[in-house]
């Protein structure tokens, strides 16, 4: 359980600089940085995931052919980002690894603590996409993201 901690803790963080942003004393995110960190805990949910063992037959499958690229999409170094992009990843791609863990063998437990830091992912690329420049929606973004 420890090792959810961080991705929790980082998108929490990530929620509570936006929501304060207008404090003179807080700093405010970019939205590249932003997209660093839903990215980041994204692919570090994902890394632990698959060290349980979720990612097993048709799951695996789909993880390379599926969500991968989607993250990769909007989290390599320099991507052009969409909004389109990002809300692929909240309505499609992180709730299709949600339904991997739920089907999973992990003990409940476990389960539970995992769904929790893929709605954080979630909750961190809702602000990235608040935070996304105002363009048309089918306009790229430039961002540099971390993986």
């Amino acid at each position: 359980m420890r090792k959810f901690m961080p991705l929790l803790a980082g998108a929490a963080l990530s929620a509570c600089v936006v929501v304060l942003s207008g404090c003179p004393s807080t700093p405010t995110l970019t939205f590249p940085q932003q997209v660093a960190i839903a990215c980041g805990a994204a692919n570090g949910e994902i890394a632990i995931l698959k060290a349980d063992g979720v990612f097993t037959g048709g799951a695996a499958d789909t993880l390379s052919k599926t969500v991968q690229p989607d993250l990769e999409k909007v989290c390599a170094v320099g991507a052009t980002i969409t909004r389109a992009d990002l809300q692929t990843i909240v309505n499609a791609t992180l709730p299709l690894v949600k339904s991997f863990v739920d089907e999973s063998a992990l003990p409940q437990d476990k389960k539970n603590v995992a769904d929790a830091a893929i709605d954080s992912g979630v909750l961190a690329f809702n602000i990235a996409i608040s935070l996304a420049p105002t363009v048309a929606a089918s306009a790229p973004v430039a961002a540099s993201a971390v993986q």
